[in-house]
Formats: C-alpha cells, structure tokens, sequence
C-alpha cells in the first residue's frame, strides 16, 4: 500500500501537487481546486491536532471504518466528510498549495497525532497511509 511516509511516495504526490494549476477543473463533485487544496490541508491539520474534532460515530464503527475504508476498499466519489473539513469559500490557489505542501511537510516531521473523527485513534503510518489516500483521491478528482 502506498503510504505518505515511504519516500518515492510522498515524491509522487509532491510531484502531483505542483502538477496542478489554479484553473483546472474537477472531474466530479462540486469543489474547486483551491478548495480541494483548503480541504486537504485541514486533514494534515486534523492529525496534528491544529484542528479540533469530534467522533463522528461510537469507537466500533470507527474500528470497522478504519480497518475496511482506510485500508482494504478504494474511495468512491462524493463520500461523507466530517463538518470541519468542508472548504466553504472559493480560496486562493497559490496560498493553499503553499499551505498544503507546508503542512505535509510538518506531519512528516511530527511524532504527535490526534484522532480521527472517523477513523478514531491512528497511529503516524495509519495517518500517513490515509492522508495518501486522501490526496490521492482528490488528486484524481482534478486529473492529476
């Protein structure tokens, strides 16, 4: 599995990121690019704990939500996501690349992560495979 914190990977998505341009279009869903950007980064953010969340369901779920859609079932389109993530305004491409590649930066040199509020208690590889995961799916969603 293709995880952020193996190196030839986290090359691949840097080089997916600055493949991007601030007028793309997305293949689906109702994002732009910047948001999607905005979006991402408040993942990072999340695992580092720079964004407060809550559980989204009881601790078996979340259990169950890690363990088949973190790991083992591919993302789907229009999926569910938990309320502090939605980008609401149309945003600056360049600042949130910037932003995004920052704080991608900064989980790689952390060793300090907080819950999920999906997903629940993650460990940094469990982190690092579900933010690839993550960016990979909306880097597919812009076609990059």
């Amino acid at each position: 599995m293709r995880t952020l914190l193996q190196p030839s990977d986290y090359e691949y998505v840097l080089t997916r990121l600055n493949a991007l341009k601030g007028s793309q279009t997305r293949l689906w869903g109702t994002m732009t690019v910047g948001q999607m950007l905005q979006h991402c980064r408040r993942q990072v953010e999340m695992a580092l704990g720079e964004i407060p969340t809550k559980p989204m369901f009881p601790r078996p779920i979340q259990w169950l939500s890690k363990i088949t859609f973190g790991y083992y079932i591919p993302w789907s389109k229009n999926l569910v996501t938990a309320p502090e993530m939605v980008a609401k305004d149309d945003v600056a491409f360049d600042a949130e690349h910037e932003q995004l590649i920052s704080i991608i930066s900064k989980f790689m040199e952390s060793d300090e992560f907080h819950p999920h509020p999906i997903f629940g208690h993650l460990t940094k590889e469990d982190w690092g495979l579900i933010i690839y995961k993550h960016l990979d799916h909306h880097l597919r969603q812009f076609g990059t």
